[in-house]
């Protein structure tokens, strides 16, 4: 297959000319799980092969192209969804005159169950939106993004939860003719793991320690946690701890420290270097950016 050279969707600048509109980060730091979204327009879009360290959902609004994960190709055309997972190899391009596409990145750290349904989607990646509810959601979330009234980043929050959930639902619906939603369900041992590091997230997390606690050995874990949900299991506790430290960042009154201590640092100067290597910014200045309220601190 040809390697084509144009930048990865999340890596283009924000040109908001007629060939694409996107909003990186919408709302700042009040929608955390939403990384970037946008509508591509031009007829010849093309991307090299790259991973994501979130989910990344792509509709087809117009024309038709092709998405591939490792080696796996996928026509898609009007009305299709085409998604990854974080850590997936994927690349596309459009085929024809004509072509538009929507895309969004995000991850779902406080949405446990609906983030172990999309990490449970087989290879069957590609599925219709017949009644176009996907694009009326996203065009919904454009409104307030792009003219924002009172509350507007509460309610694209909400706009962008109904998307999420209509399209896992689609998803599985698609599923259902076969008996097998994918790769079938999450092992026990890995949603176990799952809502045990969702309930005590922490940088201190060892994967001997976590393998003796799910009665595994520790090649066995780590092999079973990536099968499953695509990352290997250090990364994935670091954009926990990550995830988890922006929310309490921006949402409570803890002091940094306690929010370092209660993460299993070692010292703030640890927390500090890991938030900055994790989000290019240190705690202080996320915080501060996140609320002018002076009590944060």
């Amino acid at each position: 297959m040809t390697e084509h050279q144009t930048p990865p969707p999340d890596s283009r600048n924000n040109d908001k000319g007629a060939s694409e509109r996107r909003e990186e980060r919408p709302f700042q730091h009040d929608f955390d799980n939403l990384s970037y979204i946008g509508i591509q327009m031009l007829s010849t879009w093309q991307v090299d092969r790259h991973t994501h360290e979130h989910f990344e959902l792509c509709y087809v609004d117009e024309g038709q192209g092709w998405f591939s994960i490792d080696g796996d190709l996928y026509r898609v055309r009007q009305g299709d969804l085409f998604l990854t997972k974080p850590g997936e190899g994927h690349q596309g391009a459009s085929l024809g005159a004509s072509y538009r596409l929507y895309y969004t990145g995000f991850r779902l750290a406080y949405r446990q169950k609906l983030e172990a349904d999309f990490y449970r989607l087989g290879r069957v990646r590609t599925v219709r939106d017949t009644s176009g509810d996907v694009k009326r959601l996203f065009d919904a979330v454009f409104v307030e993004i792009e003219d924002p009234g009172p509350h507007s980043a509460l309610m694209a929050e909400s706009l962008f939860q109904q998307l999420l959930v209509r399209v896992i639902r689609l998803y599985r619906a698609a599923a259902l003719p076969d008996g097998d939603p994918g790769d079938g369900p999450l092992a026990p041992a890995m949603r176990e793991l799952l809502q045990y590091l969702h309930e005590h997230a922490s940088i201190d997390f060892n994967a001997t320690d976590l393998a003796r606690r799910q009665h595994l050995s520790r090649t066995h874990l780590e092999r079973e946690f990536k099968r499953a949900f695509g990352i290997p299991l250090g990364k994935y506790i670091r954009m926990l701890c990550a995830d988890r430290a922006k929310y309490w960042l921006a949402e409570s009154s803890e002091s940094i420290t306690s929010i370092a201590e209660t993460l299993g640092f070692s010292s703030l100067h640890a927390f500090s270097v890991f938030f900055k290597r994790q989000t290019g910014i240190s705690p202080y200045a996320y915080r501060h950016a996140s609320s002018p309220n002076d009590e944060k601190r």
